[in-house]
């Protein structure tokens, strides 16, 4: 009888029957999370590019701006509510995928793809100097109260995330920019219920190619221009 025992126990112990269906399901759990987490990365990245692309786009629309009669100093360019609207708009036209994603979250896209864009304009003092010179912003106009009038904006090394109260020292200079500012509200696909959001935000600069500020039209809405800055410094 113990022989036969014996014999049965080495005969189990050498059946790899059902040893493969055992360890796919192992596996399988831990396939299909780093199936997933590859998923999601792939679209937070894809969301940080057309984030990064709104804000070049826009920016270098409102920067060709050109000369135009709607000014309050003589020489500057104009954007009116509708060019505002516009570039606003694109936005989603670039990354449909954030209309898609707040469809299915019963959002808004644009409570979570926020583009705001502003006028700088820099005062150079001492007057006239060429050398050590210092640079103060002054927001010329800004759209959703972003960047307010008369706000304080400091320098911040370049490799900081963007601020409504700060610009990179690299941009600091002469004459004015245009500043982008576009966050997006990015949620995961999987787990969204017990995994966090993140903010994903980043902002262009860029100088106009035609004239020496950027104004606001005068009378319209979206945007209005901050009293007193371009006659104290602007144009």
């Amino acid at each position: 009888m113990i022989p036969r025992l014996r014999t049965s126990a080495r005969s189990f112990a050498r059946n790899r029957a059902g040893v493969s269906a055992v360890e796919f399901a192992l596996i399988l759990p831990v396939a299909l999370l780093l199936l997933l987490m590859g998923f999601d990365t792939a679209r937070y990245v894809l969301a940080t590019e057309r984030v990064e692309e709104i804000a070049n786009t826009a920016a270098e629309m409102i920067a060709q701006t050109a000369v135009s009669a709607s000014t309050v100093v003589s020489g500057d360019g104009a954007v009116s509510d509708a060019d505002l609207q516009f570039y606003w708009d694109s936005a989603v036209f670039i990354f449909p995928g954030a209309a898609s994603a707040a469809q299915a979250q019963n959002a808004n896209w644009w409570s979570q793809l926020v583009v705001n864009m502003s006028s700088i304009n820099f005062v150079v003092s001492p007057t006239g100097c060429t050398t050590s010179c210092s640079y103060k912003p002054q927001v010329v106009w800004t759209t959703q109260n972003y960047r307010p009038c008369g706000s304080s904006i400091t320098a911040a090394p370049d490799s900081s995330p963007p601020s409504p109260s700060t610009l990179p020292t690299d941009v600091f200079g002469t004459g004015s920019i245009i500043v982008v500012d576009v966050t997006y509200l990015w949620k995961p696909t999987f787990g969204a219920s017990y995994l966090p959001s993140f903010t994903i935000a980043r902002s262009a600069y860029m100088a106009p190619r035609n004239v020496p500020t950027v104004e606001a039209a005068a009378g319209d809405t979206k945007a209005s221009n901050c009293p007193g800055v371009l006659v104290n410094g602007g144009g």
